[in-house]
C-alpha cells in the first residue's frame, strides 16, 4: 500500500497511455446501453464527447458506415494520438478526432446530428459549459445521449472510508469525502435541471447498475483501473501525514468485509439520458 500511495498512477506517467486497454472492462457496460440507445440512419454527423481511446467513436464509425462522419473530442493528447493510430489501423476513412474541452468546442454551431458520451460528462471540469456547448452545436431535434455512473457508485468503499474515518477520529474529513463525490458523480437530478436550462429536451433517463468483484480488499487497490482513476483522488482527501495509517485501516478493513462475505463487491448504478435538442 505505501508504494501505490507514493506514486499514484497518472496520464503523465511515461507508456500510460498503452497499457489504458482495461479501460473497457469500465467503460463497456454503460456504452452497451449508450448503443442500444442511438437511432441509427445514414448520413450522420456524430459528436462524441470525451472519445478517450476510441470508444465509442470508432464503434459508431464502423456501425453508420462511410456516409456518416464521426467527431471525437478529448483534452488528453495521448489518447488522442491513440485513436488516430487505431482508426488508421482500421482503415476508417470517417473519423476525424481534436483535442480539445468539451466547454470550448472548435466548431460552427447547429452542425451535429448526434452527440454521444460514454460516461465522459461527469469527468469534464464545467459541467455546465460542457452541456451548453454540446446544445450549441447540436442541430435542432438532434439526439444526445450520454451515460454517466451516479453518486450511489461504490456505496460500500465508501461507508468503509466514512467509518475508517470516525474509527480514528478523523470526522472532519467527512466533508471533503462528500465534495469529492459531489465533483465526480452529480445527482441526476442536478444533471436534469442543466439539460432543462440549455435548451434539451429530456425523452427517457434509464437506470442501470452492474458490479466490480475483487477477492479482497488489497486485490482491489492494486487493480489497475483503481490507481489509474481512483486512488489519487481518494489520497488528496487525507492530509499527508495521516495516509499511510489511515489506508492501512482502511484496507484492512475492507479485507474483513471480504472475509466475511466471501468476496468484495462495489455496485455501480449508472444512467442513460437520451435527449433532443429543441
Amino acid at each position: 500500500m505505501d508504494e501505490l500511495l507514493e506514486s499514484p498512477l497518472g496520464i503523465s506517467s511515461p507508456g500510460i497511455v498503452s497499457a489504458m486497454d482495461e479501460m473497457s472492462f469500465w467503460s463497456a457496460p454503460f456504452g452497451m446501453r449508450l448503443l442500444e440507445t442511438i437511432r441509427y440512419s445514414k448520413g450522420l454527423r456524430v459528436l462524441d464527447i470525451g472519445s478517450g481511446l476510441g470508444f465509442p467513436s470508432i464503434e459508431l464509425a464502423m456501425r453508420l458506415g462511410e456516409s456518416s462522419s464521426v467527431y471525437g473530442i478529448d483534452p488528453w493528447h495521448d489518447a488522442v494520438c491513440r485513436l488516430k493510430d487505431k482508426s488508421t489501423l482500421y482503415g476508417l476513412k470517417n473519423t476525424l478526432v481534436f483535442e480539445c474541452r468539451a466547454e470550448k468546442m472548435p466548431f460552427r454551431s447547429g452542425v451535429f446530428d448526434l452527440i454521444v458520451s460514454n460516461n465522459g460528462m461527469n469527468n469534464v471540469q464545467d459541467i455546465s459549459g460542457a452541456i451548453s456547448e454540446a446544445k450549441r452545436v447540436s442541430k435542432v431535434g438532434s439526439q444526445f445521449v450520454f451515460t454517466f455512473n451516479t453518486e450511489g457508485t461504490f456505496t460500500e468503499f465508501y461507508q468503509a472510508f466514512r467509518e475508517t474515518l470516525y474509527d480514528m477520529g478523523m470526522p472532519e474529513y467527512n466533508s471533503e469525502l462528500r465534495k469529492h463525490i459531489f465533483e465526480k458523480r452529480k445527482p441526476v437530478a442536478f444533471v436534469e435541471n442543466l439539460l432543462k436550462i440549455s435548451g434539451f429536451m429530456i425523452e427517457s433517463i434509464r437506470d442501470d447498475v452492474f458490479s466490480y468483484y475483487f477477492s479482497d480488499g488489497s486485490a482491489f487497490f492494486r487493480h489497475f483501473f483503481i490507481r489509474f482513476f481512483f486512488l489519487g483522488s481518494w489520497r488528496d482527501i487525507i492530509p499527508p501525514k495521516d495516509r499511510r495509517r489511515f489506508f492501512h485501516e482502511l484496507e484492512k478493513r475492507l479485507n474483513d468485509m471480504a472475509r466475511k462475505n466471501g468476496h468484495l463487491q462495489l455496485r455501480v448504478p449508472f444512467v442513460v439520458i437520451d435527449c433532443r435538442s429543441s
